[in-house]
């Protein structure tokens, strides 16, 4: 994830004590780095693009394949994953994408965040369009899309909207909210790429626009830029600005943090689809790197930020940091689930066995803290940070509960489906060559865990205040969303709650804990887990 703090840095960070507040103590070192395995990429990688022969939007979303659903999840209800797919979830979608185009209609700023107190509660607060979560809201349409399209899933059932009616209008919104992604897809200045152009991807699957597909591989190509052969891996932040320290010098720094997994996934897709291997090969080096340097050996927990040495060979830690969680040792339970779902799509694209042990480690150790969560109900939804004390004031919540961070819970659960699919995958693959039948080990642990965090979310987080519903205006056929109190479909997540953070805001709305609770949805529908509505 980028950083939320405005660019005013212009000194780096130390090694020793300084009266500015600069990063003082390494909370711990590398005394020695694993040889590269990949060779050094060409000096430039092509951004030309043209789609393969036989490339379709139906061959477009291969990764992890799932055999037909057959754990059994008796332990929880049926009812709920209905929860996933209410004509609210829609609804709220359709009204903020309205709403928010009627006040801002050249999209200059996208929807981030809801606070839930002060003269702003209820409504989404912007950020610049080169903001960092500027695509989540496009792709959040798409998700609703998605699920008209594909698999039925009716958008507007209360009112008997027409299929077509319904999937034309949205589609112009989709169209409407993606058209400036194209303008962030030559950037060479951020990491967030993959982020950034997920609607792009989504419309190409969708409705098969060559122009889309073209954007999301030039996106690639962007993001290939900030790789480093010497470092072996991609720089993700050109500098991080607190209250405690500023760094900024990219000839002494090179800042590498756990959300970065997420957006390897653009590398991967791009390489497949423009048939350039090299993608695949930076992403998968750039892998290895976070899970040496950020992935803790001793738990299977994660830092948030790594220093490494830009002119060293080998990703050689100067220091690890949080910028975001409570402490530099703790565990910030949305980078633990960044590396969940990270690493599950990595092991989806490569069959790498040691991405595959990567990804059931920090998936264990993100559920062993959510078994040992010391709240008192829907203990599935994360702590904001694992190691957050929760009896501290500024740790809790206006009720005086513990800060939670929803949209963690729904990354990790995304991870935890691939997760489950992969190795669904790989024990039928393994029954076909043995001859005698053997009994796979895998339990479907991974898809009950998956579910419950998605059973506790609906129990915890949906926001039931304000129902939104579709209307038909019987003039017109256009369909619209009356204004309500609360824009997002979830509530209390947790973007940043670090003490030294220029910008501390939890307990709010957030605009990616909404798509990946959508995309949740989709994956259950892909995997042939279709409930329908009530």
């Amino acid at each position: 994830m980028a950083s939320s703090a405005p660019i005013v840095a212009t000194a780096t960070a130390s090694s020793s004590s300084s009266a500015s507040g600069i990063l003082t103590t390494p909370l711990s070192t590398a005394a020695s780095s694993p040889p590269l395995a990949t060779t050094p990429l060409p000096a430039s990688i092509q951004a030309d693009f043209k789609i393969p022969k036989g490339a379709s939007p139906e061959t477009a979303n291969t990764v992890l394949p799932s055999p037909p659903f057959s754990t059994s999840i008796s332990s929880l209800s049926s009812e709920f994953l209905a929860g996933l797919y209410t004509e609210n979830v829609a609804a709220k979608i359709w009204r903020v994408a309205e709403s928010y185009l009627a006040a801002e209609p050249t999209l200059s700023t996208y929807p981030e965040y809801i606070p839930s107190s002060g003269e702003n509660t209820g409504h989404y607060q912007p950020k610049p369009a080169a903001f960092w979560t500027c695509g989540f809201f496009p792709a959040s349409l798409y998700c609703i899309l998605e699920r008209v399209i594909k698999y039925g899933v009716p958008g507007g059932s209360t009112n008997n909207i027409p299929t077509d009616q319904f999937v034309s209008q949205l589609l112009a919104l989709g169209r409407r909210w993606t058209a400036p992604l194209h303008a962030q897809t030559t950037r060479t200045n951020t990491h967030d790429l993959g982020f950034i152009v997920r609607a792009l991807r989504m419309d190409w699957e969708l409705t098969g626009d060559p122009a889309s597909l073209r954007g999301y591989a030039t996106a690639a190509a962007s993001l290939a830029t900030r790789y480093s052969p010497l470092v072996g891996a991609i720089r993700s932040w050109d500098r991080a600005v607190s209250k405690r320290y500023e760094i900024a010098d990219p000839d002494r720094n090179f800042l590498v943090i756990v959300d970065s997994m997420c957006n390897m996934d653009l590398l991967f897709y791009a390489a497949r689809h423009a048939n350039n291997p090299q993608l695949a090969a930076l992403a998968t080096q750039h892998a290895r790197t976070v899970l040496w340097t950020l992935v803790r050996p001793e738990d299977g927990s994660t830092w948030h930020v790594a220093n490494l040495d830009p002119a060293l060979a080998g990703g050689v830690v100067q220091y690890r940091m949080t910028h975001q969680g409570y402490a530099d040792g703790s565990t910030w339970s949305r980078g633990q689930a960044w590396a969940v779902l990270g690493f599950a799509q990595t092991y989806g694209w490569t069959a790498l066995p040691e991405f595959l042990a990567a990804t059931r480690r920090v998936a264990d150790c993100f559920l062993q803290r959510l078994d040992a969560s010391p709240a008192a109900s829907h203990t599935y939804v994360p702590l904001w940070d694992f190691d957050a004390p929760v009896a501290d004031a500024d740790q809790q919540d206006s009720n005086g509960q513990p800060l939670r961070d929803t949209s963690a819970g729904m990354i990790a659960a995304n991870g935890l489906l691939l997760l489950h699919q992969a190795l669904e995958r790989d024990g039928a693959e393994r029954e076909r060559k043995d001859a005698k039948g053997a009994h796979r080990e895998y339990d479907g642990r991974y898809l009950v865990a998956a579910l419950r965090i998605a059973h506790d979310t609906l129990g915890y987080s949906l926001d039931r205040e304000d129902v939104a519903a579709f209307t038909v205006d019987s003039a017109t056929g256009t369909i619209y969303v009356p204004a309500g109190s609360w824009d997002a479909i979830l509530r209390h997540s947790t973007a940043n709650n670090n003490r030294y953070a220029l910008v501390r805001y939890a307990d709010t709305g957030l605009v990616y804990a909404d798509y990946y609770f959508l995309e949740f949805g989709n994956q259950l529908l892909r995997m042939g887990l279709q409930v329908a509505p009530r």
